[in-house]
């Protein structure tokens, strides 16, 4: 049997288009063996409760700066510790908004890097914490500003992140409101009647509400904190919002309101 010419050329023709391609083929670098980590890095995620999402991006996702994960030990391509694609907290920034990290006041803990306060891989404890709140947060705040004789319900019930906020807030304080609203959401009766002075003004003392917000014909200016420089006067002026040894957590030693009032009002 004949085979037509015709067959016979494009099959050479097709021998020689396939020829180029095979030795491009042959000339790629085989690919990456894909490495499991947790082989030798054993405690990463155990038993633990909480799992970092990026874990399911791979490893590469925030070490990019290894060259071999199968070398041991391993060979860093970047000046980055652990072989991060990027230093703290620029790395978490590629995953995580970095504008709710950079807002008017940073806490400090930022600075130290996001593992101060969080685990990168896994936790026992809700947002990766090593330690729950507020054990966490007294291992930087002296832990006897929170415990004195009596404190303020919120701080006893370990919630310190439902008046701040733990990276970076555009109030004083970390608050996640300006101080009047944070303590209203709790003393709402407080901004409805004259407060502590009742009896001497219809106005009621001063809260550190902004002019345009306040009720009836109340036009007063802003107040400074007398006996805390730099300060407008809010209802921290007068309680320690975190706790006291005197009664209705004042913030300064007094066992009455008018005791209180001697500390700024001359007797």
């Amino acid at each position: 049997m004949r085979i037509p010419m015709s067959h016979v050329l494009t099959l050479i023709a097709a021998a020689f288009l396939a020829a180029p391609l095979a030795a491009e083929e042959a000339s790629q670098p085989a690919p990456k063996q894909e490495v499991d980590c947790n082989k030798c890095h054993t405690g990463l995620t155990v038993r633990l409760k909480v799992v970092h999402a990026a874990m399911q991006m791979g490893c590469p996702a925030c070490h990019s700066g290894i060259d071999d994960a199968l070398k041991v030990p391993h060979k860093k391509t970047t000046t980055f510790a652990k072989g991060l694609s990027a230093d703290q907290p620029e790395v978490c920034y590629g995953c995580h908004d970095k504008a709710k990290f950079t807002m008017k006041v940073v806490h400090g803990a930022i600075g130290m890097g996001c593992t101060s306060c969080h685990n990168p891989h896994a936790s026992a404890n809700e947002k990766l914490l090593p330690a729950p709140v507020p054990d966490l947060c007294f291992m930087c705040h002296d832990k006897a500003g929170f415990t004195r004789k009596n404190i303020h319900p919120p701080v006893e019930s370990g919630m310190c992140l439902s008046c701040h906020s733990p990276h970076s807030s555009d109030q004083q304080g970390l608050l996640l409101k300006p101080t009047h609203e944070v303590c209203f959401e709790c003393h709402d009766n407080v901004s409805k009647t004259p407060h502590a002075i009742s009896g001497f003004s219809k106005t009621g003392h001063p809260l550190g509400i902004p002019k345009q917000e306040r009720k009836g014909k109340d036009r007063r200016a802003p107040v400074k904190d007398p006996k805390r420089e730099g300060k407008n006067f809010t209802c921290a002026s007068c309680h320690n919002p975190h706790s006291s040894d005197s009664p209705r957590l004042f913030r300064y030693p007094a066992k009455s309101p008018m005791e209180l009032c001697n500390n700024c009002h001359a007797k």
